[in-house]
C-alpha cells in the first residue's frame, strides 16, 4: 500500500497495492476474532486464529514485494496490524486462558508482553527498509513471540499458571533485546532449517504435546546456532572495515 509522501503513488504502484492490502485487513479481522472467541472461553478456536493470522502476516509481505508494492505506509500498516494479532490478542488470551488466576501479577506479565511487542515493532519500523528485507532482524520476530503464546494456550492443562508467566515475560525479553534473529530470506543452510522449524510449528499445532513443544523449541535454538555460525564466518570471509 502506498505513502503519498514516501516512495511509491497510487499511479505508479496501481491497483496492486490493494492485494497485499487485502491480506493485512484480512490479518487484523483474524485478531480480533480471536479476540471475541477468548471472551467467549473459546480458547482452541482463538489460538489456531492467531495461527491464521500468522499465515496472512507472512503473505501480505511477500505479496507486495512480488507485485512490486511496497511502500513506508505498508510497513507502518502492517506493524499495526502485528500489534494487535500478536500483540494484544495472544497477550488477552493467555491471560484468560492461563493466568487469571494469579489475578494482578497475571495482569502485570501480559502488560509486559504487550509493551515490548509494541517496542519491538517501534524500534523495527525506524530501522528496516519498507522495500527489502534483511537476512536478520534485532530481537524475536513478534510473530514468533505470538506462536509460544499459543502453543502455551493448546497445552494450558498441564501448565501451571506460573510457567506460563514466565513464558510470556521471556518472550517479552527476547522481543526487546538485541540478538539478530535470522529472517525467511535467501538460499542458506539457516534458511532450510526455518522451512524445516515451520514445519515442525506445524506438527505441534497438529499434535499439540510436550514432546512436540520439545522438538520444535530444540530445533529453533539450532537455528540460532546456525545463523550464530553462519554470520561469523560472513565476518570472516567479509571483513567490515
Amino acid at each position: 500500500m502506498p505513502d503519498m509522501n514516501e516512495q511509491s503513488t497510487p499511479d505508479s504502484v496501481g491497483r496492486r497495492i490493494w492485494i497485499p492490502g487485502a491480506a493485512t485487513a484480512a490479518n487484523i479481522a483474524a485478531g480480533f476474532a480471536s479476540m471475541l472467541m477468548a471472551a467467549e472461553g473459546r480458547f482452541d478456536a482463538a489460538a489456531y486464529l492467531l495461527v491464521l493470522a500468522m499465515l496472512l502476516d507472512a503473505l501480505d509481505g511477500r505479496l507486495a514485494r512480488w507485485l512490486r508494492a511496497t511502500s513506508v505506509f505498508g510497513k507502518h500498516l502492517d506493524s499495526f496490524s502485528d500489534v494487535l494479532s500478536f500483540g494484544a490478542a495472544p497477550a488477552f488470551l493467555i491471560y484468560l486462558a492461563s493466568m487469571r488466576t494469579l489475578q494482578g501479577w497475571g495482569l502485570a506479565a501480559a502488560l509486559i508482553y504487550l509493551l515490548a511487542g509494541v517496542f519491538r515493532l517501534a524500534r523495527y519500523n525506524i530501522t528496516a527498509s519498507a522495500h527489502d528485507k534483511g537476512r536478520r532482524t534485532q530481537g524475536m520476530p513478534i510473530p514468533i513471540a505470538a506462536s509460544y503464546l499459543v502453543a502455551a494456550v493448546l497445552l494450558r492443562d498441564s501448565l501451571l499458571p506460573l510457567a506460563a508467566v514466565i513464558i510470556v515475560v521471556g518472550m517479552g525479553v527476547l522481543m526487546t533485546s538485541r540478538w539478530p534473529m535470522p529472517e525467511l530470506r535467501g538460499r542458506s543452510l539457516v534458511t532450510w532449517m526455518l522451512l524445516v522449524g515451520l514445519a515442525n510449528y506445524m506438527l505441534f499445532l497438529a499434535r499439540p504435546s510436550w514432546g512436540t513443544f520439545a522438538w520444535w523449541t530444540a530445533w529453533n535454538a539450532l537455528i540460532l546456532i546456525a545463523s550464530l555460525a553462519e554470520d561469523r564466518r560472513t565476518a570472516r570471509l567479509f571483513p567490515q572495515p
